[in-house]
């Protein structure tokens, strides 16, 4: 450790010297507040959400003329280059004010909760230029007066009802995020805030234009913000999408908000951690097993399909696998499998692989064999396992000759009375069809409504799930009760491979 530190300080030292003996470092530097004569007086910044947020300053130059103004803007939090934007004056003065309008609607849709980052640049007439301090700040949706409760590092955030309220969705969400936290192996490492509206009309207008309706909660990992609906305190959303949001922002601050870990495991899970589950998604599922048209994982890994009931089995899939995966392999491996896919120097399939003993595709294969569902992959690509053989011995033995008459002769009698049986049965079945084509000629309804006995699967349509950095859920049904997934078939060790 000591050597370490002596080479890092003899480094440290020859970057000093090479930047003090370049040529940069003697340049006349305009742009520095310090050697420039124009200052700024006032900054203001004014969020309309969602249409607009202005930005104003003022700025004076008792030496020369202000003649131009320029705004660097960034509110993408992907790393994409500032807008910049030149900003009219107005009349050119030793003292000036201006505004720029940055757009925000529609297309160029700005979610609550985003860090704008903002500076301001001036020229003057006799050559003098300032850029000025970095400003920061974050939006809110200024639609409503919000009042705010923390505890360690979550905030809750609501609206027009009273202190009582905000307390009891305080205490949920807080004994929400020790229980997840408990499954994931892990907490929260950064602050986050959680944003509940009072109506699913107010929290629509909280998300983008393309958002879909059915949408009731949705989660920004990389704002580490969340948003759900809670028309009382007793609402089903309370214990669905509350924990369904609270576990992708706790999931994603635990690996780094890593892009690459897979869609299915990263919904499953957060699916999984919901106290109620619509029984839709568990009828869904079921049908999906019946007629073995389970998704493939690769299909379901880095986003889930477009088609509504196909994004909704994608949904029921995730939350299955996740759940065989901790009764499988149970909590510790995967709060260690989870650790571990912070670690962006492994691929997920070498975590898997290193923690679980199997890749996405051998635990694929072994979820699906669990199910009574067809591999994936096939048995002779898979490891044998050695079987001991017992040869049979066969003993010689004296062949008497006259037994095979007599066995002859039994079956004989056999065949002759099978085959009198099998005469009575024909002759039986066509009186009995006789029969009911003439009860059906009197009935012709009857008739039809045997043949109209088809299953019915209402489950909600919850188009597209996945937008590209915005985690959303559906509104659950208000009519029904919580309910877990029908009754799998018996849990089997997994296969050896």
């Amino acid at each position: 450790m000591r050597l370490r530190r002596h080479y890092r300080s003899l480094l440290l030292a020859l970057c000093l010297c090479t930047l003090l003996l370049s040529p940069a470092a003697f340049a006349p530097r305009h742009a520095q507040a310090s050697s420039s004569p124009i200052t700024v007086s006032s900054r203001t910044y004014i969020v309309n959400f969602p249409d607009s947020i202005d930005l104003s300053v003022s700025a004076s130059d008792p030496i020369g003329m202000i003649v131009r103004a320029s705004l660097d803007i960034d509110l993408s939090e992907e790393n994409l280059p500032p807008e910049l934007h030149g900003v009219p004056i107005g009349k050119v003065g030793h003292t000036i004010s201006t505004t720029w309008r940055e757009n925000t609607s529609g297309s160029n849709f700005v979610p609550p909760g985003s860090h704008v980052y903002y500076f301001w640049r001036f020229w003057d007439s006799a050559g003098n230029t300032l850029t000025d301090t970095p400003q920061q700040f974050a939006t809110t949706d200024t639609r409503f007066q919000w009042l705010h409760l923390s505890q360690g590092l979550l905030e809750v955030n609501w609206y027009k009802r009273p202190l009582d309220f905000g307390r009891v969705m305080l205490a949920q969400a807080s004994d929400s995020i020790k229980h997840i936290s408990s499954v994931l192996g892990g907490g929260l490492i950064h602050p986050i805030n959680l944003w509940i509206y009072e109506t699913i009309d107010e929290f629509h207008g909280s998300l983008s234009p393309g958002a879909y309706e059915w949408v009731g909660g949705v989660a920004f990992p990389m704002l580490d913000e969340a948003s759900i609906v809670a028309v009382g305190i007793s609402n089903n959303t309370l214990v669905r999408d509350m924990p369904h949001e609270l576990t992708h922002l706790i999931f994603h601050q635990l690996t780094g908000n890593r892009i690459d870990v897979p869609t299915w495991f990263d919904e499953g899970l957060a699916v999984y951690n919901q106290v109620y589950h619509e029984p839709d998604m568990s009828l869904r599922f079921q049908k999906a097993l019946n007629t073995q048209t389970l998704l493939r994982l690769d299909d379901i890994s880095s986003d889930f399909p477009a088609n509504a009931d196909q994004a909704y089995l994608a949904y029921a899939e995730g939350w299955n696998l996740v759940d065989y995966m901790y009764s499988t392999f149970g909590q510790p491996k995967m709060a260690h499998l989870i650790k571990d896919l912070g670690n962006t120097l492994t691929s997920v399939n070498e975590d898997f692989q290193q923690v679980l003993g199997v890749d996405e595709l051998h635990l694929e294969n072994q979820w699906r064999l669990h199910l009574h569902q067809p591999w994936v992959i096939p048995p002779d690509q898979l490891t044998p396992v050695p079987q001991a053989v017992t040869p049979v011995k066969q003993n010689a033995t004296t062949v008497d000759t006259s037994s095979w008459l007599l066995l002859g002769l039994g079956v004989l009698l056999v065949v002759g009375a099978m085959s009198t049986l099998v005469v009575l049965v024909l002759f039986s079945v066509r009186r009995s069809r006789a029969a009911a084509a003439r009860a059906n000629t009197a009935h012709p309804a009857s008739r039809q409504q045997q043949g109209n006995q088809a299953m019915a699967y209402p489950y909600p349509d919850p188009s597209t799930y996945m937008h590209a950095s915005m985690y959303a859920s559906p509104a659950p049904p208000s009519d029904v009760q919580n309910q877990e997934y029908p009754a799998n078939p018996p849990r089997k060790q997994a296969p050896q491979e």
